[in-house]
């Protein structure tokens, strides 16, 4: 449920047009009309009523679908009453699948809420691969996923990757759309009728047969960071499926580092960080690279 008080009108308007005002989408008023409650006052109200200043709207939502809840334990870098962002550790599906209904993140944040007496659902502002680890950003409520496609939006991702080989260059930036592979059903590719994608690459340590990348995405396509690699000659380390060797690594070496972002029922900057784990970590200090003071 969401509570909130109609603040100063300016013409009249009614309890839809407040609920589009505080970010509910077209999509979720309707289900409101059809499927959930909506109140005024304390009163279910319809939500063509007019409403003014120092009412108190309340909606509950339609239920959504249901995800089990599985006791797994959550490393929680940042919570609030409307966000939650969670560093997800490599070999964790973020959503259940058709062939896998257990072990998800999923899974351990419905846990998590319902311990704590919580009924909310899994609104992900985002996917990571399954090897892929890192943070990971979710919405408490469905408004609130809606509002950060707002016009004011700012939401950065900065990611730690370890690719093959010398990176020469200090800094490249890749705009090449990506698609699916016509050969495979999970492979992606570089091509002119993908989506376009965009992602910048910022060297931090190399040698002769590794390096540290920063890379920091504009769009956030299936796989992105992986094509873009490949695509430069650099495919992740342990990304076999791209490329890489799976010598040092047996995963890609790929890590959701930072997070920032406006947040969007505050309005202040968000910024959240994720350390290295443990594989990724035993390759930097093999190579000596003290990093840190090089990230953007």
């Amino acid at each position: 449920m969401i509570r909130f008080t109609v603040g100063q009108l300016h013409k009249p308007t009614s309890v839809a047009g407040a609920l589009r005002h505080f970010g509910i989408s077209a999509g979720m008023r309707r289900r409101i009309k059809h499927e959930g409650l909506c109140r005024r006052n304390g009163t279910a109200t319809d939500l063509r009523v007019l409403v003014e200043e120092g009412d108190v709207i309340e909606v509950t939502f339609p239920a959504a679908d249901t995800v089990a809840a599985e006791p797994i334990d959550l490393d929680i870098a940042y919570e609030d009453d409307w966000l939650l962002v969670v560093n997800k550790p490599a070999g964790m599906l973020m959503h259940q699948t058709s062939g896998e209904r257990t072990g998800t993140l999923a899974n351990a944040v419905m846990y998590y809420y319902g311990k704590r007496g919580l009924t909310l659902s899994y609104h992900p502002m985002h996917r990571l691969d399954r090897n892929t680890s890192g943070l990971c950003l979710i919405a408490k409520y469905p408004h609130i996923q809606h509002l950060f496609d707002g016009k004011d939006r700012f939401y950065k991702r900065s990611y730690l990757a370890l690719t093959e080989g010398f990176f020469p260059a200090a800094m490249a930036t890749v705009h090449a759309p990506v698609g699916r592979d016509p050969e495979s059903i999970i492979k992606r590719c570089t091509c002119p009728d993908g989506k376009p994608a965009h992602s910048d690459f910022f060297r931090l340590e190399a040698n002769k047969t590794y390096s540290l990348v920063q890379v920091i995405l504009a769009t956030g396509r299936t796989h992105q960071i992986r094509v873009h690699s490949a695509y430069l000659g650099h495919p992740l380390v342990g990304d076999d499926l791209y490329g890489g060797g799976r010598e040092l690594l047996r995963r890609q070496g790929l890590h959701a580092w930072r997070m920032q972002f406006l947040h969007p029922v505050t309005k202040k900057i968000i910024a959240v960080y994720s350390p290295l784990p443990a594989d990724m970590h035993s390759l930097v200090q093999k190579a000596g690279w003290d990093f840190k003071t090089h990230t953007i």
